[in-house]
């Protein structure tokens, strides 16, 4: 696996980028006219819109799916985003900050898991969903979805310090999750975050402490990621429902 890393572009355009890259899958944040974008090869490029122009390319290791979240800390946009456990077999799920402006790596945060091989069928490991910024009682945090593989189909939704990237706390889920998590915060700045499992389960979670408030079958596999309006959220399921959850 080749050791992740920010990589200056000077004269390289976006046509010729996109030649010796692969698929893209995930959605584009921005910030002014910055684009930040990535691929199946696990490049995470930065895009000047205004010109069409690629400005650095930083290099995760792997396949990238999930749209990486941007926040703007003291003035500066940041990136944070994970991949997947696919190329390497058994490797780590690798998720970083990055500053959005230089493609330095701020830090990054390891986590072992696999892709299996089942019936003819893999499954790959890490990180699938978008991460969700902490808010309220969870603003220096930032949280996501971690599928491991290491003891059947099992995952974890993860914590993480958002200036150090060290590990907060990792909760258990019945089953992996693709789903992105989402947050919704009660008047005093309190944060619960949402989020579904590949079995059709849905997870209320204390943000603070990573505690399982609520756990509850009503799908089939949730990959989508829901929409949050008010104290409710929509969210479809494989097959042809969509819910409608309150949150009271």
């Amino acid at each position: 696996m080749v050791d992740p890393g920010p990589v200056r572009l000077q004269s390289t355009d976006l046509n010729r980028m996109c030649c010796w890259s692969h698929v893209i899958e995930a959605s584009m944040p921005t910030y002014l006219n910055y684009g930040y974008t990535c691929d199946n090869h696990g490049n995470i490029l930065c895009v000047n819109l205004n010109s069409m122009r690629p400005v650095w390319v930083y290099r995760l290791g792997d396949d990238i799916d999930g749209t990486p979240a941007l926040a703007v800390e003291d003035g500066k946009p940041y990136i944070y985003v994970g991949c997947e456990v696919d190329k390497q077999g058994i490797g780590t799920a690798n998720f970083a900050k990055i500053d959005g402006l230089t493609g330095r790596q701020v830090w990054i945060n390891r986590i072992e898991a696999e892709r299996v091989e089942e019936d003819g069928k893999h499954f790959d490991g890490g990180y699938y969903c978008s991460p969700l910024l902490g808010t309220g009682d969870c603003e220096g945090l930032v949280f996501a979805n971690c599928v491991l593989n290491t003891s059947g189909r099992n995952g974890i939704f993860v914590a993480m310090d958002r200036a150090t990237g060290r590990t907060v706390y990792t909760t258990d889920l019945k089953y992996y999750s693709w789903s992105s998590p989402v947050g919704l915060a009660n008047a005093d700045g309190t944060l619960f975050v949402f989020t579904g499992d590949c079995a059709g389960r849905a997870y209320i979670i204390r943000g603070a402490t990573g505690e399982i408030l609520l756990t509850k079958q009503i799908g089939y596999n949730f990959e989508s990621s829901p929409v949050v309006i008010g104290n409710s959220l929509v969210i479809g399921s494989r097959g042809d429902k969509i819910f409608k959850l309150t949150i009271k």
